[in-house]
């Protein structure tokens, strides 16, 4: 079980905090692959994207994905996409890459994950056949060939980067700058103590391994506390209106989203991106919001933040401005999938979310994201 600090020992991690603890670490801020000469960060995407959608934020944060291509902040690698849980509609979304290549004019390779759970934090996944560990194999292609470390972003099944781990630990130890996870929880909800966080409950193994990796680890607890909808200060979560990220769309980006809400089986998928959506529909989509997790895991390993007034700035340069930061955790996971952490004055290799201005979180990720998504407006992308 999650396990809270005492009361004296909380108060000396705060002082910390203040003091330095994440002041301290100013090079940890920011994605080490930037400490190391700046230029975009390569990057792989894993991520738990269908068609049609199980949730929509998984296209939102694709866009985010290539909107930080468009800045020279991403060197985007690859997509590796999760194969779908039975309970899941749709098949992996190979549409929406290809069709965000379209957009973007570029040619960002998918990989298909893995359809197994992993039965220990060490598997490896040896036995399964080629059909079934072609994204793992992707993924240490990928880190043999990249002449600068690599950032993965995960904000889906953790089974593929793990496998890909336990096969090549020093691999990952040189050739990987973080892995940066988007899953789990800060604390338990006390009314369901025995629940957990969607990710974990898919593969609590690969979860509890994703701690074990021999890199740099940034942890984004989707939730302070588990399933609750609100911000906190340890959990990512925040709701991001669609008329203010997507009201200045341009028509290419609005078509994108469109063709996704609409869960369209229309083979035409490419040319679906040069008709505008119908207004009646688009309206519709304008007025919903959208539960939004993994913003705040793609803007540290660019090395980005963002401000309380919503800007999009370095890490390095944010100052007390910044709105989250990263904090150095003594963290470790048990089989089941159950957290234990704590804040850390040293340098442990390990990194935890830490939202500074709550209540201003959420209007500052959905300002962020609008001016993220601006970068599709571009001269490039026409």
């Amino acid at each position: 079980m999650q396990r809270e600090l005492q009361r004296r020992d909380l108060l000396k991690a705060v002082l910390a905090i203040g003091l330095g603890g994440v002041a301290a670490l100013p090079g940890r801020a920011e994605h080490p692959a930037r400490a190391q000469g700046g230029g975009a960060v390569p990057v792989l995407h894993a991520t738990d994207l269908f068609h049609p959608h199980g949730d929509p934020d998984d296209h939102f944060d694709l866009a985010c994905a290539y909107a930080l291509a468009l800045r020279g902040r991403y060197d985007l690698r690859g997509v590796v996409i999760d194969y779908p849980p039975d309970f899941r509609e749709g098949d992996p979304a190979v549409v929406a890459v290809a069709q965000m290549n379209w957009l973007t004019g570029r040619a960002v390779p998918v990989a298909l994950g893995t359809p197994r759970r992993l039965a220990h934090r060490k598997d490896a996944l040896t036995s399964a056949p080629l059909q079934e560990t072609a994204a793992i194999e992707f993924i240490l292609n990928q880190l043999r060939a990249a002449e600068r470390p690599v950032a993965v972003v995960c904000v889906g099944s953790a089974a593929d980067v793990v496998a890909a781990a336990v096969r090549e630990p020093h691999l990952f130890k040189e050739k990987c700058a973080g892995v940066y996870l988007n899953s789990g929880s800060a604390h338990d909800n006390p009314a369901k103590p025995a629940q957990l966080e969607f990710n974990v409950r898919l593969d609590p193994a690969a979860y509890a391994a994703m701690f074990d990796l021999p890199c740099p680890f940034f942890w984004f607890p989707c939730w302070h506390t588990t399933e609750v909808r609100q911000s906190g200060e340890s959990g990512s979560f925040y709701w991001l209106p669609h008329r203010e990220a997507l009201g200045n769309a341009v028509p290419g980006l609005a078509n994108f989203f469109a063709h996704m809400f609409e869960k369209s089986t229309n083979p035409r998928w490419l040319r679906a991106m040069k008709n505008p959506p119908k207004a009646e529909a688009w309206q519709k989509i304008l007025e919903a919001k959208r539960g939004m997790w993994s913003t705040a895991s793609q803007f540290v390993a660019a090395g980005l933040t963002v401000t309380r007034d919503g800007k999009i700035v370095p890490a390095a340069e944010a100052g007390d401005s910044a709105v989250f930061k990263m904090q150095s955790v003594e963290v470790t996971c048990a089989d089941d999938g159950r957290t234990t952490w704590r804040p850390s004055e040293k340098d442990t290799g390990r990194w935890m979310l830490r939202v500074t201005d709550v209540e201003r979180y959420p209007a500052a990720m959905t300002r962020a994201v609008a001016e993220l998504f601006a970068a599709f407006g571009s001269s490039s992308t026409k």
